[in-house]
């Protein structure tokens, strides 16, 4: 599954009609289910200025979380906060095209951030973390059609590797194959 125009616009919309209480029900969803990608996302829901891009985030992740498991049919992994830095990391150093997806960053400016008026700082990031976080869930759809499970994408025993700069451990079942070495 990849998320459409259409889809990221529906989102949107979705976002800014939720109430407080589906807010909070949401974020207790997302926080239950994705427990690394909300707490890295936390640390900038702690300045009072940047509150709200992080109920934005919040909001529109765990909208874009569910409605995912609903169009594939089957519940999503849990993705380790090492898969979520290295994520990041390619978005906000505008590498998209290098890990083999689509440029989020300008689909998120143009179809999802339309009737926001966030300041520049926080545009920047919500475009970098909405966009690690819908290349995540769309790489874990994508594995159940190529004859994978979500538990073998998922599972805690999975085989990690080291990058070989780094030095940081990831799991190679979500970066496409040859990642590392087209970008040493």
């Amino acid at each position: 599954m990849k998320f459409a125009i259409s889809d990221l616009k529906s989102l949107s919309r979705a976002v800014r009609s939720l109430s407080a209480q589906e807010g909070t029900a949401l974020s207790g969803m997302l926080h239950q289910r994705q427990p690394d990608f909300f707490e890295i996302i936390e640390e900038v829901g702690m300045d009072p200025r940047c509150v709200r891009a992080h109920r934005f985030c919040t909001m529109f992740c765990a909208l874009a979380f569910g409605y995912a498991e609903r169009v594939g049919g089957y519940r999503l992994p849990r993705y380790r906060g090492d898969a979520i830095q290295e994520a990041v990391g390619f978005m906000a150093r505008g590498k998209e095209a290098q890990i083999g997806t689509r440029l989020y960053r300008k689909r998120i400016l143009r179809h999802v951030l339309t009737h926001e008026d966030f300041d520049e700082d926080d545009t920047a990031w919500l475009c970098t973390m909405i966009s690690a976080f819908l290349f995540l869930v769309e790489r874990s759809l994508g594995r159940k059609r190529r004859g994978r499970t979500t538990q073998q994408a998922a599972s805690p025993d999975c085989q990690q590797v080291r990058h070989p700069v780094s030095g940081a451990l990831y799991s190679p079942h979500f970066l496409p194959f040859g990642f590392y070495s087209q970008n040493g």
